[in-house]
């Protein structure tokens, strides 16, 4: 599949992910030359009409869809009768691997990711469509922390195909609202409950109802309370506790209104940690209130103290009971200058506003002092000495170890091939930036290149078959198939051919194939009138190279040798072979033979179209078959067996 070319214009570079129903290659566009994603259906259901046919009519549509956070559906297009989807190439991974490897998130990235999927979904529902599919492996997070959702209208798809639902039922049956498991449509109610499936992923590294089948996961969905999410983490404030267990309701009634609410909530908490504000406010409070009876036709007086003014004209003198309970109550002396506060009035005229403002004043200082010093104290001497987080971006991998252990960091190094960077070098990492701060003992995920994929072939001609294999591991190529052959000038066990040629640029997968020199032929001393030479230009089965039709193979074979025993006898055959021009591009080309000694395979390389490969090889007894394969198909694309006349 690598390097192959779809419909003369999208030239596949890798494989950069597999789905339930997809296959994800990374593409160039050879009109435009821009970088974008091919998605190709698996073959089980590239033959399924229904749902191709399904794909045809409702993607076309969702071309139409843009936004910063949505990866944009660029085309849908047929090859060998099957459709595949061209879409924006995302740079990064997707989100459920990220939580793999390291939720619990923080607060803010859990909120930041959560309103980037929020904002995409308020502009996909302003514009009539819905998910239906949402869930942590449909949203690719770029290493700079640029957030993508993908995969929008495929749900519409889906609903065509029994056998492709079920098989993506799997993955999306922890992401379902109650409703669509209970067979109602979705909706835009049901996008916003798999957003709190995410957010709640997000913050405890787990989903809200794990289960051992999606049937068991589904009917979780429909009758379970949704867990706190704070139990799991109790760093989880309640106001993101709150919005979570909402967009979790099993009505779709109890949940957001739509995305533009929810948004204004996770913004807001977003808003709260920038500037430090306080996040003990939940949405289900303001539910909950909603949800009380009326109120009755007499409100209940309210209970906060008012204060009165000082009447104007003095007030009727109290009765004498009532003038002895006062003097009772203020019978013991008091010291100069104090005040005394009756326990049963709620206000003193004889304290001056102004002096209960400064007493205000006074105890609000103390309190904010005490408050201050307790942080400064837990920031100076309680709290553990931040690391800051080096810049191993660019750096050699020994060298990067070395300056993470220094700074308490432990690297989780991840090896790939890579163009432009040399082996060794660190070109991606995980981590947001070098001197953020980064807690002791942290975990980093680090890509390290292993070099560029295509590497030019070394010349093995004369050496030996120990030194020519070190010298295609220097770099970073495998040593394959080995024959040997009779050479009258190439000494004894030294390179006399290989495959692929010398200075030809391959892919590092493709394994280098030798021949080795056996000496001169046993019968090389023989008269030229000897009956080895009365045969030479004997007669194969097809005749002279020369006449080979395109796309075909031919052999002019030599008998030689006198043996009773027909195995033993050496054929020099011609092998030709040329590349149809059928618009798939270059490929791998390998052509194998099976002759009394086995199988061998002495061509396997990469071509273009209209290539005509040859070849010269020596095959053993009295028949030679010959196959030709091209890419990683098992099934040959020709085979042919050529029998040799029995020396005179």
């Amino acid at each position: 599949m690598i390097s192959r070319l779809i419909n003369m214009r999208f030239e596949i570079l890798e494989r950069i992910g597999e789905g339930a129903l997809f296959q994800v290659y990374k593409s160039r566009d050879k009109g435009s030359g821009r970088i974008v994603a091919v998605k190709m259906l698996h073959t089980a259901f590239a033959n399924d009409l229904a749902f191709t046919q399904a794909l045809r009519e409702v993607m076309p549509a969702m071309t139409g869809l843009s936004h910063a956070n949505i990866a944009r559906l660029e085309e849908v297009d047929n090859v060998d009768g099957s459709p595949y989807l061209v879409t924006e190439f995302v740079r990064g991974i997707n989100l459920k691997e990220r939580i793999r490897r390291i939720a619990p998130f923080t607060i803010s990235v859990a909120v930041d990711f959560a309103i980037a999927i929020g904002e995409a979904l308020q502009q996909a529902h302003a514009q009539g469509f819905i998910h239906g599919d949402l869930r942590s492996q449909n949203v690719i997070v770029s290493p700079e922390g640029a957030v993508k959702v993908t995969d929008f209208g495929l749900s519409r798809a889906l609903l065509a195909s029994p056998e492709a639902s079920a098989a993506n039922l799997d993955r999306s049956a922890s992401y379902q609202a109650p409703e669509v498991g209970g067979g109602i449509p979705v909706s835009a109610g049901s996008d916003l409950y798999s957003l709190g499936v995410i957010l709640f992923e997000m913050l405890t590294g787990g989903l809200p109802f794990p289960g051992e089948t999606p049937i068991a996961i589904t009917m979780k969905h429909q009758s379970d309370p949704a867990p706190s999410p704070r139990a799991l983490n109790p760093g989880v404030p309640k106001s993101v506790e709150g919005i979570v267990l909402k967009a979790l309701m099993k009505r779709t009634e109890d949940r957001y209104k739509s995305a533009a609410d929810m948004l204004n909530d996770l913004k807001s908490v977003r808003d709260a940690l920038r500037f430090g504000k306080p996040l003990s406010w939940s949405p289900l409070d303001n539910q909950a209130q909603t949800s009380q009876a009326a109120p009755s036709a007499h409100p209940a007086p309210s209970t906060a103290p008012i204060e009165q003014a000082r009447p104007t004209a003095p007030l009727p003198m109290a009765s004498a009971p009532a003038r002895a309970q006062s003097a009772a109550a203020v019978s013991e002396p008091e010291p100069t200058g104090a005040f005394r506060m009756s326990a049963t009035s709620t206000n003193d005229d004889r304290i001056s506003p102004y002096l209960k403002a400064a007493l205000y004043a006074v105890v609000f200082v103390l309190i904010a002092a005490g408050i201050g010093f307790t942080a400064f104290w837990m920031a100076t001497f309680a709290k553990p000495p931040e690391q800051k987080f080096p810049e191993l971006k660019g750096m050699k991998i020994e060298d990067a170890r070395r300056t993470a252990e220094s700074a308490n960091v432990r690297l989780l190094v991840h090896e790939e091939y890579k163009d432009n960077v040399e082996p060794g070098i660190i070109y991606q990492i995980d981590q947001q930036g070098a001197g953020r701060p980064l807690r002791p003992g942290r975990s980093v995920n680090v890509w390290v290149s292993k070099g560029s994929r295509m590497v030019y072939v070394p010349d093995l001609a004369n050496l030996g078959k120990d030194e020519a294999e070190q010298k295609l591991k220097t770099v970073g190529l495998t040593l394959g198939a080995v024959n040997r052959e009779y050479d009258k000038k190439i000494p004894f066990d030294s390179i006399i051919a290989q495959n692929p040629r010398a200075r030809k640029r391959i892919n590092r997968d493709l394994a280098v194939s030798l021949t080795i020199s056996d000496g001169p032929k046993p019968d090389d001393t023989v008269p030229p009138n000897s009956s080895t030479d009365s045969n030479a230009g004997g007669t194969g089965s097809t005749g002279s190279t020369d006449s080979t039709p395109a796309g075909s193979f031919g052999a002019a074979s030599r008998a030689s040798g006198t043996e009773t025993d027909r195995a033993g006898e050496v054929h020099s055959a011609n092998l030709t072979k040329r590349i149809p021009r059928d618009g798939q591009g270059s490929r791998r080309v390998r052509i194998e033979f099976d002759d009394s000694r086995g199988t061998h395979t002495p061509i396997d390389e990469v071509h273009e179209e209209g290539d005509n490969v040859t070849l010269k090889v020596d095959s053993y007894g009295p028949k030679i078959t010959v196959r030709v394969y091209y890419g990683e198909d098992t099934k040959p694309v020709s085979e042919k067996t050529m029998t040799f006349q029995k020396p005179q």
